[in-house]
C-alpha cells in the first residue's frame, strides 16, 4: 500500500500531466507549421539482472520479464525543435524462486526538450520534468536525468529496493531584448520521498526548490558572455533547512554548425540553519557545469559535467556533488541505430563528516534494428557500481542484459 505522505507527491504528478496537456496545446495553436504526434507503444523485454535487490552481501540474479505500455506526444517546431511528453507503466517478473519477492512495478512520466522552443519571436523555453516511482535503485539510476542542464540534480546511488517517489523539474525563459542581448529567467523544483520500512536506515524525505536570473551579451554569430546569480533552499524531514547561494559568469561558442560549447563557471555558498544541538554552518565552493554537444547528420555526442551543492541524497544534508557523463547515439542506416553512455559521479557530506562518501559508474550500450515502420528490436547492457564509506554500505554492483521489442508508430494529429 502507497504510504500517506507519498499521496502529494503523486498528486502533483498527476497535475503535472493535466497542465501539459494544457500548456502544449497553447503553444502550438497559433503557431503555423508546427507537428503533433501521437505515439501509443508497448515493450516486452527479457533480461538478466546480477543483484536484483541491488544488495551489498545477498547478491542474487534472475532472468525476468519487463512489459510496459506507454504513451507520448511529441510537437515539432518549424525550425525542427521538439517538445516530448511521455510516460509509461512497467511490471516486472523475476524468474529465479529466491527472486520472486523482488517482483515490482514503476510509474515514469517525463517531458524534455530537444532545445528552446519559440514561443514568439523574441521569447523560448526549455522546459525539463520527470516523476518516477519504483523499488527497483538499477531501474532508477537508468531513469532519473543525470545531467540535465534545468532540471535539478540528482544523485545516482542505491537505495536496495526501498521505494522511492521522486518528482522534479524545470523550466527556462529567454527573453532577447536587442539583437545583442539575451535576458533569461529559471525556475526548479524537486522532490523525494521513501516509504517507512527503509531498507537504508537514516533515509530522509526532501524538497528543492530555487531559480536564478541571467544577463548575456552576443558578441557574435558564434560567441556569447554574461553573468548569472540564484539561489535555492532546500527542506529535510526531521533535519535542518539549508540555503544555496550562487553566481558565476555564463559563456557560450559555436565553433561549427556542428559543434556547441556552454556553461556557467562561479561560486556557492550552502548555510545550514541552527537545530537543537547542531549550530549553523556555512561553505563556500567554487562551482559550475558544462556542456558540449556535437551533432552531424545521424550522429550525435555529448559531454557534460557539473560540481555542484545537491540536497537531494537521501541523507537529510547538503553535498557536494560532482557529475561527468557521455553520451553517444547513431543511426548507422535506415534500420539500425547504436548508443552508448556513461555516468561518473561522486557525493561528499558539505557539513556531516563521512555521512555521505559515495561514488557510482553506470555504464551502458545499446543496439537497434527497426525491420518494420511499427516496430523494432534491440540489445542493450548495463553496468553499475557503487562505492561508499558513509550510511549507504561499501560496494554494491549490478550488471544487466536486455532483448526487447518495441511496438507502436506515431499517428500525425496536425
Amino acid at each position: 500500500m502507497m504510504a500517506p505522505r507519498f499521496q502529494s507527491s503523486r498528486t502533483k504528478g498527476v497535475l503535472l500531466l493535466a497542465f501539459a496537456f494544457v500548456l502544449i496545446p497553447m503553444i502550438a495553436s497559433d503557431a503555423a507549421g508546427i507537428q503533433m504526434d501521437v505515439i501509443p507503444s508497448v515493450r516486452l523485454e527479457e533480461f538478466w539482472e546480477s543483484n536484483v535487490s541491488d544488495s551489498e552481501d545477498d547478491e542474487v540474479s534472475s532472468f525476468g520479464t519487463r512489459l510496459s505500455p506507454g504513451l507520448a506526444l511529441k510537437f515539432t517546431s518549424v525550425d525542427n525543435v521538439t517538445v516530448t511528453i511521455s510516460g509509461n507503466y512497467e511490471e516486472v517478473w523475476y524468474y529465479d524462486s529466491e527472486a520472486k519477492d523482488e517482483d515490482y512495478n514503476t510509474w515514469y512520466f517525463r517531458i524534455n526538450s530537444s532545445g528552446a522552443w519559440a514561443l514568439t519571436p523574441t521569447i523560448s523555453m526549455v522546459p525539463s520534468v520527470y516523476f518516477l516511482n519504483t523499488n527497483s535503485s538499477n531501474r532508477r539510476t537508468q531513469l532519473v536525468p543525470a545531467g540535465d542542464p534545468v532540471a535539478p540534480p540528482v544523485t545516482i546511488i542505491n537505495y536496495g529496493d526501498t521505494e522511492t517517489q521522486e518528482f522534479g523539474g524545470g523550466v527556462r525563459f529567454d527573453y532577447r531584448a536587442t539583437p545583442k542581448v539575451t535576458i533569461g529567467i529559471s525556475g526548479r523544483y524537486s522532490e523525494q520521498r521513501f516509504t517507512d520500512d527503509n531498507v537504508v536506515s537514516g533515509l530522509t524525505d526532501a524538497t528543492q526548490s530555487g531559480g536564478n536570473a541571467s544577463v548575456s551579451y552576443r558578441f557574435s554569430q558564434r560567441t556569447s558572455l554574461g553573468v548569472i546569480a540564484g539561489g535555492e533552499h532546500q527542506t529535510y524531514e526531521n533535519n535542518p533547512d539549508s540555503d544555496t547561494l550562487s553566481g558565476g559568469i555564463t559563456f557560450a561558442h559555436q565553433f561549427s554548425p556542428a559543434f556547441r560549447f556552454d556553461g556557467v563557471l562561479g561560486i556557492q555558498q550552502v548555510r545550514q540553519e541552527e537545530a537543537p544541538g547542531i549550530p549553523e554552518q556555512d561553505e563556500t565552493s567554487p562551482s559550475g557545469r558544462i556542456n558540449i554537444t556535437y551533432t552531424r547528420e545521424t550522429f550525435t555526442a555529448r559531454a557534460y559535467g557539473s560540481y555542484v551543492y545537491s540536497g537531494g541524497s537521501g541523507s537529510g544534508e547538503a553535498t557536494r556533488q560532482y557529475t561527468t557523463g557521455l553520451v553517444f547515439t547513431d543511426q548507422f542506416t535506415r534500420e539500425w541505430t547504436g548508443n552508448l553512455s556513461g555516468s561518473y559521479q561522486v557525493n561528499r557530506s558539505a557539513f556531516e563528516t563521512d555521512e555521505v562518501d559515495l561514488t557510482t559508474v553506470y555504464v551502458t550500450a545499446g543496439l537497434r534494428y527497426k525491420p518494420w515502420q511499427w516496430g523494432s528490436l534491440d540489445l542493450s547492457g548495463s553496468a553499475n557500481r557503487q562505492t561508499s564509506d558513509g550510511q549507504f554500505g561499501e560496494t554494491v554492483n549490478n550488471y544487466s542484459a536486455v532483448l526487447g521489442i518495441t511496438i507502436g508508430m506515431p499517428y500525425k494529429i496536425f
